[in-house]
């Protein structure tokens, strides 16, 4: 049974679907969190196609109906207007297009109109947008040899690296929002081949295996950059370090610094987490059980959830019991 059926749906609430520009962002940082929040708002297939989310309002649910027409603005709206901005700024700077990058904006909109129809809106409109901004690049700078000769090795790796980042982006954003949880590592892995596979097979069946390669071999270490956010890594690290050393030594409560509050999909461990929710747990019980659930959220620091977290509040708990005893028998 999938996860977006093991938990009881809200009575409609539409008040709680986020706002157009609020939806974007918690698709791409924390869909795990949007899964619930729809859920809350009464939506009962956050993933689903548009037909099921108007057959959803259809049925007097007006939380779906919203969702739906806010994620078609996105969609059909947003989307172009961000790809036409991009190519603009290009140009601007003297990177080299070749023409008709609007067009391909407004034809990946209606590929992700299509995907919404048969597959699910999310997918349609996370798929639209990061189709549609590296096209600009994949595909028109690759054309107009921005990056050297069309068939050359830079053109290939740039190419392949745009497809691998769309995969990768969209496999994250659009699982969690559907599961209510991140991938498991051998989804990711499965579908970094399967991605890889598509270029060589296109170019390889026109007698360009090399191309085909170059982009295949690109394409697999971005998505699984992507799909893993492993460029994001390095600074989330340096955040929640710099956070437990400022209230380690100075006391100042930074807790909530912590990225894993505002990030699901990370799929390696935060340095000094752990540390850090046992440096809190005697003075903040509720912020460290806040924490303890967002880390049942993220893949990587999931270990660091509640069973570990009970017992260190439980001994929190029976330290404070201990010293209000020996300063009442004073």
């Amino acid at each position: 049974m999938g996860t977006e059926h093991s938990h009881e749906v809200a009575q409609d609430a539409p008040e709680r679907v986020p706002g157009t520009l609020a939806l974007l962002w918690l698709l791409l940082w924390r869909p795990v969190d949007l899964h619930y929040r729809l859920h809350g708002a009464g939506i009962r297939c956050p993933g689903g196609r548009i037909g099921q989310l108007w057959r959803e309002q259809g049925q007097g649910n007006r939380a779906a109906g919203v969702y739906a027409r806010r994620m078609l603005v996105l969609l059909l709206g947003i989307s172009p207007v961000l790809s036409f901005a991009l190519g603009l700024a290009l140009h601007a700077v003297g990177v080299p297009l070749a023409g008709g990058w609007g067009m391909t904006a407004v034809l990946c909109s209606v590929m992700g109109l299509f995907l919404a129809l048969t597959t699910g809106l999310a997918a349609g409109m996370i798929m639209g947008l990061m189709a549609s901004l590296a096209m600009v690049v994949g595909l028109h700078g690759v054309a107009a040899e921005t990056f050297g000769s069309r068939m050359g090795g830079m053109a290939a790796a740039i190419m392949g690296a745009c497809l691998g980042m769309v995969g990768g982006v969209c496999a994250g954003s659009i699982g969690g929002l559907a599961r209510g949880q991140g991938l498991s590592v051998n989804r990711v892995q499965v579908g970094a081949i399967v991605l890889s596979l598509v270029p060589m097979l296109v170019w390889g069946t026109g007698g360009a295996w090399r191309l085909g390669g170059a982009v295949a071999a690109s394409s697999l270490v971005m998505y699984l950059g992507a799909a893993f956010r492993l460029p994001l890594y390095p600074g989330e690290a340096l955040i929640q370090m710099v956070a437990f050393a400022v209230e380690r030594w100075t006391g100042r409560p930074t807790l909530r610094w912590s990225p894993v509050l505002h990030h699901n999909l990370s799929y390696l461990r935060y340095p000094f987490l752990r540390a850090h929710l046992a440096l809190a747990a005697h003075t903040r019980p509720k912020e460290v059980l806040e924490v303890a659930n967002a880390c049942l959220k993220s893949p990587g620091n999931s270990m660091l959830g509640w069973p570990w977290v009970l017992a260190a509040l439980a001994q929190a708990e029976a330290a404070t019991e201990a010293r209000k005893s020996a300063g009442g028998e004073r």
